[in-house]
């Protein structure tokens, strides 16, 4: 026997023997070796299960359900106030589920969690089926989402996709089931969800769109509602009625699918005619709350606030009637409208009234080509005693290796003036007085008047920032100029209070220089002179004094138009009106010879002239001025100091305030009844920004600056995500290939 077992192993490993499988010693070392490693493949992937296992149960442990959210939860709508304090918003309604018709429940559920009364808070097969789909379809196509996670991550939750907050939001629901009947989480759920418009909660939403209360809502409304929630904005039946139509439809075959409609309602139900309840078009103030919730969002989560706004209704219904006129219409080359934005502001910043048809646009960075000249080349230019209004420049070819600027006429003009080359808004000499200023000065100036401008290029000139600019951005730079210099940030919203009357947050005047009175007053006579004979002369029959900028950006080489826009401002009211192109594809475009000097400056004429109310004129200037030498922001008369703050791009309260060269100033936060002295710090000539990255979570923080005996006045800032210390800065924008004028 023995020696069979020896014959046999030297068969193995010679490959001999004639019942033996051929196999060679080296063979025999690789196959042991194969073993070696799926052994020990599954000791790591079973150590990684248990990793993970472990990690989920300490999360699940860890979690604690807050009653109060599920209640008064983070999405009941803020009460939002004029500036005159009228009431903008609608009050909000709860759902009584138990009053609520069957078919309206099923509709929700149907559409968004079909085994809702069977799971405990967590759909395994729901789960399964979605990453089976996601995995096939190469991308996520399918949520999993059941209603009762859904309710946690609206109440609990950040939206972050990550494997922590996903193993919080399961952990989380599966308590909830166990504290609270199926019925109760229902309606908890249809209180707070979004339907668009504005709008949060099914009895809210009820009225909103039928004019009824959801207790008389028919199956094809309440499949109308359900239908909504997975895009309020795409299906929209205010806007996009076709796509609401075709998705209520969907819903009505998943309730006849799963049983929970006859056929019979399932084919009368298709056959009513939807009525949207005199909702053809949208409230007066709906873009104005947009954008108050846009800003708001930036300042504190908490919607348990009122938000006072600087809205003014005759300014919001002059916007929207003139640019609603059909004379004004303005459309792009596929002969569908183009997309709009207009922004009303007073001298310190505080915004009055908004239009627009895409609610990203006010935010969005672009350029806006030469409405950007009086800000990045003139006011520096000015400032520096580099030019006055009535220096003499030559309006001749220049070639800077492949850089070799044209005016907008294709002609040059000889010797001109300061004044001339703005208010035609030729290129070559605002080239011409950027390099004298230098970009390096220019850049720095531009900075004071909000631009946030980065490593820039001679493209500066003629309105190309690499960063790009927001409409907000440039609305502020020209409320600097209209202020008499003072650094200006627009805004919304003059105060956030909580609905104990608390306040948050409140909107601070702008008191920090920018620029001298004399060099704002120089560059506002020059654009009255825009208007009188230069490219805004669409407005000179207005009878007031009135200053304006215009700007076109022109797709080369066809010559279509993504961008005009007139900027005017009296010492009443700053406006911006700009149509064109949102998304830069280039069947969007404005036809060739829509500029701002055209449709964009006739619309600010008309709106301008309606709410110009007291006529008041612009100070005088002398015809040169001769500044004396340049003084740096922040260097105000007096020994006052003046808080201003928010919280930051990282989360951190960033605070800002004014400083003399060479001072102390102690910085103190106090939180509750803690008072602490943060940091002293040297004032350096200029504002001072200080970043209060340790500070506390979910508090209303208070904040005073102390120089010597005086002391700034006190904000108040809210804290809500944790503060990002590694923040990486923002990427540049490539070079834009657009031609300016």
């Amino acid at each position: 026997m023995s020696h069979w077992i020896v014959t046999q192993c030297t068969n193995i490993c010679n490959g001999g023997g004639s019942a033996a499988p051929r196999y060679n010693f080296h063979t025999f070392a690789q196959t042991f070796t194969m073993r070696k490693f799926f052994l020990y493949l599954a000791v790591f992937f079973f150590t990684i299960a248990l990793a993970t296992t472990a990690v989920g149960i300490i999360i699940y442990k860890t979690q604690e359900l807050d009653a109060a959210k599920l209640f008064i939860t983070q999405l009941e709508a803020p009460e939002i106030y004029a500036q005159n304090g009228e009431k903008l918003t609608q009050n909000t309604q709860k759902t009584d589920i138990n009053a609520l018709p069957e078919h309206v429940k099923w509709a929700f559920i149907c559409v968004e969690d079909k085994d809702f009364y069977r799971h405990k808070g967590v759909s395994v097969e729901r789960i399964a089926k979605a990453a089976y789909k996601n995995f096939d379809a190469h991308e996520t196509k399918e949520g999993a989402s059941t209603i009762t996670q859904q309710l946690i991550k609206n109440t609990h939750l950040s939206s972050a996709k990550t494997i922590q907050r996903k193993i919080r939001e399961v952990a989380l629901a599966h308590k909830l089931e166990k504290r609270f009947s199926k019925d109760e989480i229902l309606q908890m759920y249809l209180d707070i969800v979004y339907f668009g418009n504005g709008i949060n909660g099914l009895s809210n939403a009820s009225q909103f769109y039928y004019n009824k209360p959801a207790t008389e809502l028919t199956i094809r409304e309440s499949a109308g509602l359900a239908g909504l929630l997975r895009s309020p904005a795409r299906y929209n039946p205010i806007t996009n009625l076709q796509s609401f139509t075709e998705r209520t439809n969907l819903v009505l075959h998943l309730m006849y699918k799963q049983e929970r409609i006859s056929k019979e309602e399932y084919e009368q139900s298709r056959i009513e005619e939807t009525k949207i309840h005199g909702r053809k078009k949208q409230r007066l103030a709906d873009t104005y709350l947009a954008l108050v919730m846009q800003e708001k969002e930036q300042i504190t989560p908490r919607n348990d606030v009122k938000i006072h706004t600087f809205y003014d209704e005759f300014t919001q219904k002059t916007i929207e009637n003139t640019a609603k006129t059909p004379d004004f219409a303005i459309e792009n080359v596929s002969h569908k409208p183009a997309d709009s934005m207009i922004l009303c502001a007073k001298p310190d910043g505080g915004i009055t009234a908004a239009y627009t048809n895409n609610r990203l646009l006010p935010a969005s960075k672009r350029n806006f080509g030469s409405v950007l000249k009086p800000l990045v080349v003139y006011a520096p230019a000015i400032e520096t005693d580099v030019v006055n209004a009535e220096t003499k420049i030559n309006d001749e070819p220049y070639v800077a290796g492949d850089f070799h600027p044209k005016n907008h006429d294709n002609t040059f003009h000889g010797e001109i003036s300061v004044r001339t080359a703005l208010a035609q808004s030729y290129n070559v000499p605002a080239v011409k007085i950027l390099e004298y200023t230098t970009i390096e000065q220019a850049v720095i100036i531009a900075k004071r008047l909000g631009l946030p401008l980065g490593e820039e290029n001679l493209n500066l000139a003629l309105g190309v920032t690499s960063n790009g600019t927001s409409a907000y951005d440039v609305i502020g730079g020209f409320c600097a100029l209209c202020n008499g210099g003072l650094e200006t940030r627009p805004s919304f919203i003059s105060k956030i209070v909580s609905n104990d009357g608390e306040i948050l947050w409140e909107f601070v005047p702008p008191f920090v220089r920018a620029i001298k009175p004399e060099t704002a007053n120089a560059v506002t006579d020059m654009l009255k002179t825009a208007v009188k004979e230069g490219t805004a002369r669409k407005m000179s029959s207005l009878d007031f004094d009135i200053a304006a900028k215009t700007g076109s950006v022109e797709r080369a080489p066809n010559g279509t138009n993504t961008d005009a826009v007139n900027v005017s401002y009296t010492p009443e009211n700053v406006l911006l009106v700009w149509h064109g192109n949102a998304n830069m594809k280039p069947e969007n475009d404005l036809p060739v010879g829509a500029t701002g000097g055209g449709i964009t400056s006739y619309i600010a004429r008309e709106i301008q002239r309606d709410i110009t109310n007291d006529k008041k004129t612009f100070e005088k200037v002398a015809k040169a001025v001769n500044s004396e030498l340049p003084i740096r922001k922040g260097e105000a008369t007096g020994s006052s100091v003046t808080l201003a703050g928010r919280v930051g791009e990282t989360g951190a309260p960033a605070l800002k305030f004014n400083s003399k060269k060479g001072k102390k100033y102690e910085i103190t936060r106090t939180n509750g009844n803690i008072k602490s002295v943060l940091a002293v710090v040297t004032g350096n000539g200029e504002t001072t920004i200080y970043n209060d990255t340790n500070a506390p979570q979910n508090k209303v923080l208070e904040y005073t600056i102390k120089c010597g005996e005086t002391q700034s006045n006190t904000i108040k800032i809210y804290v809500a995500d944790p503060i990002n210390k590694e923040a990486n800065t923002p990427s540049k924008h490539g070079k834009s290939k657009h031609w300016f004028f």
